[in-house]
């Protein structure tokens, strides 16, 4: 209980909060617009984290250089699995788009030469006999960031308070850029296709191209959530990429309201506590599990807390009942 009490126990259920909630936005995109249903979405984060770190350790690319790769990396996959998968209907495209980031984690554990395999980004084979680390340069960013927050908070100032700091940054600037998008014609044409293609396609609109854009400008922002997740995390891992992260995604869309980004930070937080702050409750009842049982616990009390909320309010935190329907 003592944990929750400390200054950095909320850092860091702020920090993952933001990532998670970058993460998000990327579906918000996806289905929140365009209504297309990606289960598969934690494949662009592998592919935008595992790209960045095999660029800096293997090859010695600067920082900058490997962390735009990887987002771009995650921007080309999007692009392929719309190409080849996004003309399917409804629940096809969900199944596909699970088994797409499936095969990316799979790759990824088994390719022990270039991603490391099971042992992760630990074990890929710097260039040099130095091991250099993709967070080298972003940690020189947050010393100085810290260096400036300590006449303010103190002794509490430290590296992950600047690290969450960044991340609530990016997740404002992208929250205000998406929001401004939705109110283009381009979302509104993607909000029709969302509720019937028909339509759309009977004024001259080009349905797939639209929700092929959807779909890769989505991987973008799963993208950036990937390299932060790896800056976060320090040493990736293949189980970092379960397809149940994006699930968790998906609860806290849910949570927020599907159509509206507006309630989307606020869900993240309340997930990120539920889902990180829970492994620190150790008082009664929680005091008669194991850490590893307390694990599984959050997931059930994630859970619960959805049901509830599904049935007292399904439309989400700030969502409205008439946007909810899929025709």
């Amino acid at each position: 209980m003592t944990a929750i009490l400390q200054p950095g126990f909320w850092v860091f259920i702020l920090t993952m909060s933001g990532i998670y909630g970058i993460f998000t936005l990327g579906l918000q995109v996806q289905y929140g617009v365009g209504g297309i249903l990606n289960f598969g979405h934690v494949g662009m984060m592998a592919l935008s984290s595992y790209t960045m770190a095999i660029l800096v350790i293997a090859h010695g690319f600067n920082f900058w250089i490997a962390a735009a790769s990887g987002v771009a990396v995650a921007a080309l996959g999007g692009a392929f699995l719309g190409l080849t998968t996004l003309r399917l209907r409804g629940d096809y495209f969900s199944i596909v788009s699970i088994a797409f980031s499936e095969i990316i984690r799979y790759v990824i554990f088994n390719s022990d030469g270039l991603t490391g395999g099971a042992q992760g980004s630990l074990a890929i084979m710097p260039i040099g006999d130095a091991y250099p680390s993709y967070t080298d340069t972003w940690d020189t960013i947050l010393y100085w960031i810290r260096d400036h927050l300590t006449p303010i908070f103190g002794e509490a100032a430290d590296r992950d308070m600047a690290m969450g700091i960044l991340v609530w940054i990016t997740l404002g600037i992208l929250l205000f850029i998406v929001s401004r998008v939705e109110r283009t014609s381009w979302a509104r044409v993607l909000r029709a296709t969302r509720e019937d293609d028909d339509v759309p396609a009977a004024l001259g609109k080009n349905v797939f191209r639209f929700r092929l854009q959807a779909v890769i400008i989505g991987s973008i922002i799963g993208g950036i959530a990937g390299i932060y997740w790896a800056l976060q995390v320090s040493l990736l891992s293949p189980d970092d990429f379960l397809t149940i992260v994006t699930f968790y995604a998906w609860m806290i869309l849910i949570l927020s309201g599907a159509t509206k980004v507006k309630g989307l930070a606020i869900a993240a937080i309340f997930f990120g506590f539920l889902y990180g702050g829970t492994r620190f409750f150790t008082f009664w009842p929680f005091s008669f599990f194991d850490s590893s049982q307390r694990s599984y616990i959050r997931i059930m009390i994630i859970g619960i807390v959805l049901i509830v909320l599904m049935i007292r309010r399904p439309q989400g935190i700030f969502g409205k009942r008439e946007e909810m329907v899929l025709e």
